[in-house]
């Protein structure tokens, strides 16, 4: 393939990525990505590691069609084989032929041993979790071994809402001291609520985790005012409680 047709494949790919992520990476990341979407194929799910960190942490892309409770489910996949996400980008794009796929980009570590030792996560083991996510993403229940532990007493979360003004989507802003399974009490409580997240950031510093939803109505249009306060209430309860699962009648987030 020529020069010119690699960077009009990649200027197609950032055109089909929203706002929010092409301000987020760098040109050298928007070509990594691009490489790991386009070496996604037919196949319905692909993942593979994108990045090393410090810590024994790991950067990984989850690519998928977009589907309902697809965060959820993935969140539900990394907690049942006791991996934590530390932080995490989550878009959705517009491929070629019109479906909606999912580009997730995840930092994610083993959670420690009985020892407190944490083992590192290596290329042989994104094929197991590629398998769990993937059991994940196409619907089948995930049920988690362990949930995220409750909040310390005196510890608190706080959640709030705040409209974005260029598209009317709610911005959903959580921060709570971090743990194991965080996410994925946050994901459920708005899967259980039918809202759908166009889009997420999640980053943890010093302890405290602060995760910026992207939110909509499960018919894509606005949140109505009336509903945020039930949505704050179901949010701060998975929090505090501590006691989710993968499972659920309904499958509502994307």
């Amino acid at each position: 393939m020529s020069t010119d047709e690699e960077e009009e494949r990649l200027a197609a790919f950032v055109a089909s990525m929203p706002v929010e992520y092409r301000g987020a990476f760098d040109a050298e990341a928007t070509l990594a990505h691009a490489e790991i979407v386009r070496r996604r194929g037919e196949r319905p799910t692909h993942v593979e590691i994108w990045r090393e960190l410090e810590g024994r942490v790991v950067a990984i892309c989850v690519v998928a069609d977009d589907a309902p409770g697809l965060l959820s489910r993935i969140s539900a996949a990394l907690v049942g084989a006791h991996i934590d996400v530390v932080g995490a980008h989550a878009y959705c794009r517009r491929r070629e032929d019109g479906s909606v796929e999912a580009v997730d980009l995840l930092w994610i570590r083993r959670l420690p041993g009985p020892r407190g030792a944490v083992l590192p996560i290596r290329s042989k083991d994104v094929g197991t979790l590629a398998e769990a996510i993937e059991r994940a993403a196409s619907g089948d229940e995930v049920e988690p071994t362990s949930a995220p532990a409750p909040l310390a007493p005196g510890s608190s979360a706080r959640v709030r809402f705040e409209a974005d003004q260029a598209d009317g989507s709610t911005i959903l802003t959580v921060e709570a001291v971090d743990r194991p399974g965080l996410l994925l009490a946050v994901t459920q409580a708005l899967f259980r609520s039918d809202v759908q997240i166009l889009a997420l950031r999640a980053t943890t510093e010093h302890g405290s985790a602060v995760d910026r939803f992207k939110l909509a109505d499960a018919d894509g249009t606005p949140l109505r005012r009336e509903r945020l306060f039930a949505l704050q209430i179901a949010i701060l309860g998975a929090i505090d409680e501590g006691t989710v699962t993968a499972g659920g009648r309904r499958r509502s987030v994307g």
